[in-house]
C-alpha cells in the first residue's frame, strides 16, 4: 500500500513539474511573440510620430502599417517567389548535391592522407554530410506546418505590434502614475530613452542584415555560384542575430557552393564571406549596436549566449534589445537608488558616530 502511494506521489510531482514546465514554456514563447512585436513598433515609431503631426494618431498608426504589409507584399512579389522557386530547386536536387559533397570530401581526405588529423576531419565531414542533407531536406519538406505557424506568428506579431503602439502611451501614463512625484521624471526620461534605443536597434539591424545579404548574393552571383538569390537571403536573415548568425549562416553558405561548384568557389566564397563579417563586426556592427544602441561589445557577446541558451534562435534575436532595456533601467534607476541608499547609510552612520 505504501509502495503504491509512493509511485502515485512520484507520479504526481512528475506530472505536475511537467505541466509547470509546459505553462512556462508557453509563456516564454508567448514572451517572445510580445517582445518582437513591441520591438517591430519601436521600429515604426519614428515614422507614426512624423506623421501624427499631420492627421490623428490612430491614422498615422493605420498608414504607417499599411505601409508595411503593402511593402511586405511587394517585396514578396518581387522577392519571395524567386527565392522559393530557388529553395524548392535546391531541396528537389538534394540528394545529388549530398553525394557530390560527401565525394568533394572524400577527394580531400585522399588529399591529405599524409596528414592523420585532417584526413580524420575530412573522413567525418564526408561520411555526415549525406545524413545532414537528407536531415535539413527532411525538415524542409515537412515544411507546410513550419510555413504556415510562421504566417501566424507574422500575423500575431504585427497585431501585437498595432496595439502596442496604440496603447503604450496610456500604459506609461498609467505606469507614470504609480510613481512618486520624485522619481516621475527619471522614469519618463527611461521610457524615452527604451523606444529610442530600440527604434535604433530596429532600423540598425534592417540597414546590416540588408547590406551583408545584398553583397554576399551579388558576389556568389557574379562567382556564378548557383541559389546566390537564396543564399544572399539567408545572410541577411542570420545577420539579425549578432555574432551568432555569422556561425549560423557561414557553414550553410559554404557548405551549397561547395557541393554545387566545387572547391575553388568555395574558397572563394569564405574568402568574400570572411571579409564581409570582417568589415561589419569592425566598421558597421560597433556603429548600429555601439554608438547607437550603445551597448559594450561584452555585453552584447554576453547577452546574445544567454538569450540563445535559454530561449534557441528566438532567444540569441532578441538578446541584444533586452539587454538594452536593462542597462538603460540599470543606468537609469537602480544604480541611483542604490547610491542614494549608500549616500544616506553613510550620513546616518556619521551622524551616529558624532551623536
Amino acid at each position: 500500500m505504501n509502495n503504491a502511494r509512493g509511485w502515485l506521489i512520484g507520479t504526481a510531482i512528475v506530472a505536475g513539474t511537467f505541466l509547470v514546465w509546459c505553462v512556462l514554456a508557453g509563456a516564454l514563447s508567448a514572451l517572445l511573440l510580445l517582445f518582437t512585436g513591441v520591438l517591430f513598433a519601436a521600429g515604426l515609431r519614428p515614422i507614426v510620430d512624423r506623421l501624427s503631426k499631420r492627421m490623428p494618431y490612430g491614422a498615422a498608426v493605420g498608414l504607417a502599417f499599411g505601409v508595411v504589409l503593402v511593402s511586405i507584399v511587394v517585396i514578396g512579389i518581387v522577392l519571395v517567389q524567386p527565392i522559393g522557386a530557388e529553395l524548392v530547386k535546391l531541396i528537389q536536387s538534394l540528394p545529388g548535391y549530398a553525394r557530390s559533397l560527401q565525394d568533394q570530401l572524400t577527394a580531400a581526405q585522399r588529399h591529405f592522407e599524409n596528414d592523420q588529423t585532417a584526413r580524420q576531419l575530412a573522413g567525418a565531414l564526408a561520411g555526415s554530410a549525406g545524413g545532414a542533407a537528407s536531415s535539413i531536406g527532411l525538415h524542409l519538406l515537412g515544411g507546410t506546418a513550419f510555413v504556415a505557424t510562421a504566417l501566424g506568428n507574422v500575423v500575431l506579431i504585427l497585431l501585437l505590434a498595432v496595439g502596442w503602439m496604440l496603447s503604450s502611451d496610456d500604459l506609461e501614463q498609467f505606469v507614470l502614475s504609480l510613481m512618486p512625484d520624485t522619481t516621475r521624471s527619471d522614469w519618463r526620461n527611461v521610457f524615452a530613452d527604451i523606444s529610442a534605443r530600440l527604434s535604433a536597434y530596429v532600423q540598425g539591424m534592417v540597414i546590416n542584415g540588408t547590406v551583408v545579404g545584398v553583397v554576399m548574393g551579388a558576389s556568389l552571383a557574379f562567382l556564378g555560384a548557383p541559389y546566390a538569390l537564396l543564399l544572399g537571403f539567408i545572410a541577411a536573415i542570420f545577420q539579425a542575430i549578432p555574432m551568432l548568425g555569422a556561425v549560423i549562416s557561414g557553414p550553410i553558405i559554404l557548405l551549397v557552393v561547395l557541393a554545387t561548384s566545387g572547391w575553388t568557389k568555395m574558397l572563394i566564397a569564405l574568402a568574400i564571406f570572411t571579409v564581409v563579417q570582417v568589415i561589419d563586426q569592425n566598421v558597421l556592427s560597433p556603429i548600429i549596436f555601439g554608438q547607437r544602441v550603445q551597448l559594450s561589445f561584452l555585453l552584447i557577446i554576453l547577452s546574445t549566449v544567454v538569450g540563445a541558451t535559454l530561449l534557441g534562435i528566438g532567444g540569441a534575436f532578441l538578446a541584444v534589445p533586452a539587454a538594452a532595456v536593462l542597462q538603460v533601467l540599470i543606468v537609469r534607476i537602480v544604480a541611483p537608488a542604490i547610491r542614494r541608499s549608500n549616500e544616506g547609510s553613510a550620513t546616518e552612520t556619521l551622524r551616529q558616530r558624532s551623536d
